[in-house]
């Protein structure tokens, strides 16, 4: 008998960027050492665009630095880089393996390694050299978080504990819903799970007659549907590309939770407008 190969995070994955090719600002927050040896905390930000990574950090005695990226850049292909700090230019790649991005550099007797690794949440956790000669010069370990907005969304806790098992019972086909409350209030009080007639693991469409039940019962009640949601069993919680090209409604919240860990299912909500997705922060209730 032939023992069908696992699913991996590569399903579903193979739809979205890995960081580095994600425009938008992201926040650091870590720590960083010199060749003295002692870590200091460093927080700040990332400005990704369409040829460069900026770092911005608070404290100026820490690694500024700007990345150029090489122009048509594709996922899991390898690309150019030059990193530019106060010190030496250096030129180098950045490849990705799934869940992980490398990026290598070297100018003379300097070398830069850093290691990118995306986690479930969406944030992605870093850790890298910068050598001389063999002599550490940089080390810095830090999470990147996409930036999120102003805007604030309550939602009950049992809510999102709902969502969470659903997306771990239904694994590995991605599992969605709508979600209910006071677009004015921005207040989510419910959740209402519908059928995925793809049955699929990297991609949904909402069953017609579910949601024509929904319409029905929620037809002149107190709330109304205010986004949707959808679980992505071996991605991060996050919008793909797919599921921002989809996106028809920039009035709605769009919902993510992630099955790729075993030890924990986050959820996140979503902007998305003109092509962009950007989180909005979450007021958890009980």
């Amino acid at each position: 008998m032939t023992t069908k190969a696992p699913k991996t995070s590569q399903l579903g994955w193979d739809m979205d960027h890995v960081w580095l090719l994600r425009d938008g600002i992201w926040t650091l927050e870590g720590e960083w050492r010199s060749a003295t040896g002692i870590w200091r905390t460093v927080s700040g930000r990332v400005e990704i665009g369409d040829d460069t990574a900026r770092y911005i950090l608070q404290d100026e005695d820490g690694p500024q630095r700007l990345l150029r990226l090489a122009k048509g850049r594709a996922n899991r292909k390898a690309f150019k880089v030059e990193v530019h700090t106060e010190s030496v230019t250096l030129a180098g790649s950045v490849r990705s393996f799934g869940m992980r991005q490398d990026l290598t550099a070297t100018a003379g007797n300097w070398n830069m390694a850093e290691t990118a690794l995306q986690r479930s949440d969406g944030s992605v956790e870093v850790d890298g050299l910068f050598t001389r000669l063999g002599d550490v010069h940089d080390a810095w370990r830090w999470i990147l978080r996409p930036m999120a907005l102003e805007e604030v969304w309550t939602i009950s806790s049992q809510v999102i504990t709902e969502i969470e098992q659903a997306s771990r019972k239904g694994a590995p086909i991605e599992q969605c819903g709508l979600l209910v409350g006071s677009a004015l209030d921005r207040k989510i009080v419910a959740q209402v799970q519908v059928n995925n007639a793809d049955q699929s693991e990297d991609h949904f469409t909402m069953d017609p007659q579910d949601l024509i039940r929904v319409a029905v019962d929620l037809r002149d009640g107190p709330t109304q549907v205010v986004g949707n949601w959808h679980s992505h069993p071996f991605s991060p919680a996050r919008p793909s590309d797919e599921d921002i090209k989809l996106s028809f409604d920039e009035t709605l919240i769009y919902g993510l939770s992630s099955a790729m860990e075993e030890s924990k299912t986050p959820f996140n909500l979503f902007r998305i407008r003109n092509g962009w997705s950007t989180p909005v922060k979450l007021n958890v209730v009980s």
